[in-house]
């Protein structure tokens, strides 16, 4: 069995503005790390080329008039949504072919042609609302994905895990009220970085209400405060909902490189996320999982991190990098604290 890594060349044509965090030399960092490690003379990886989604397939995550609004405005050449969050003329493209990056992954692990995926896309998704571009983001690539594997595979239990530093209000705000896709996220407390949201008492509604769970974590929070949510709420979780499909939404800007946020992940503990993510969907779904990059900004470590995501998910051995960062004894103290809670009002823990 191999990976697939997802890549068009559109992604890097997406541009907000010049010296945007967001921008095309992230995925070109990715694709450096990988090619200098030799990943692609494996067997193992194989480099995919998406198609563009169709957009019935998107209207299920996102209205007809808005989609049309980031065709009209890329087609005239670029515009704004917000002071961070803008278009250029190939914007709309690349969002379809992120979005249709997805959909064929999943199709593909479905049908047994590849064991796993990473999507390495831009623009990332996770913020992106129904009607609302934001935070970086147009089309949400994994709600997409999510969606088509329940309306298209017949699916009944997507799980979605998201350890981008900023909450996925978007992926969230999708299934807010479905039993069907288990939503869990990890990312710095709402109260001190953006997009303000994502606590713990953000648990469903409906139908829905137990399937959201929101990890919160204190800045500086890194290797060992997530080693104690994967052991104590993740793992957990997957045994009791049972999985059919894991989909990661990874933001690599969690590190404590990272010049937007401030957390404090290092490599070794992605590698470790990933690792126990790999078991995890090796345990519960017979293997199905795919990744979707959403955020990271330091360059270098969107290099070493992609390129041990690769090795993690192709069966290649991981390669170790010469970091050293201990999270304070508060933060360890603060997700512990944490975990408690959220386990007491999770009906699936």
């Amino acid at each position: 069995m191999v990976t697939d890594l997802v890549y068009h060349d559109m992604f890097v044509k997406h541009e907000m503005s010049a010296g945007h965090p967001e921008g095309p030399d992230r995925l070109k960092s990715a694709m450096n790390y990988a090619e200098k490690a030799g990943l692609f003379e494996d067997e193992r990886l194989n480099l995919f080329t998406p198609e563009p989604a169709s957009l019935d397939t998107v209207y299920a995550i996102h209205g007809k008039r808005y989609l049309e609004g980031i065709k009209e405005k890329s087609e005239k050449g670029g515009g704004f949504y917000s002071l961070d969050t803008a278009v250029n003329s190939y914007t709309f493209e690349a969002a379809l072919l992120a979005a249709g990056g997805g959909i064929g992954a999943v199709d593909r692990v479905v049908a047994g042609t590849t064991e796993n995926a990473f999507v390495l896309c831009r623009p990332p998704g996770h913020h992106a609302e129904f009607e609302r571009a934001f935070g970086f983001c147009f089309i949400n690539n994994i709600a997409v994905a999510a969606s088509h594997l329940i309306r298209n595979h017949g699916l009944s239990r997507v799980m979605i895990i998201d350890y981008d530093a900023h909450h996925g209000n978007g992926t969230q705000n999708s299934f807010y009220s479905s039993d069907q896709v288990l939503y869990v996220g990890l990312h710095q407390d709402g109260r001190t970085l953006f997009p303000g949201s994502g606590f713990p008492d953000e648990i469903g509604t409906g139908e829905g209400k137990g399937y959201t769970l929101n990890l919160a974590m204190y800045p500086g929070a890194g290797d060992k405060s997530y080693d104690l949510a994967f052991k104590k709420v993740i793992e957990p979780l997957a045994e009791s909902f049972k999985p059919e499909f894991i989909l990661v939404s990874v933001g690599f800007d969690s590190h404590y490189k990272d010049p937007l946020t401030s957390l404090g992940l290092t490599t070794t503990g992605f590698a470790m996320m990933n690792s126990r993510l790999k078991q995890i969907a090796s345990k519960e779904t017979s293997g199905k999982l795919t990744c979707f990059l959403e955020g990271g900004y330091n360059l270098d470590v969107m290099g070493m991190c992609a390129q041990n995501l690769l090795e993690e998910l192709s069966g290649v051995p991981v390669s170790e990098f010469n970091e050293h960062h201990t999270e304070s004894e508060t933060c360890t103290q603060y997700t512990e604290a944490l975990i408690e809670q959220v386990t007491k009002t999770s009906p699936l823990l």
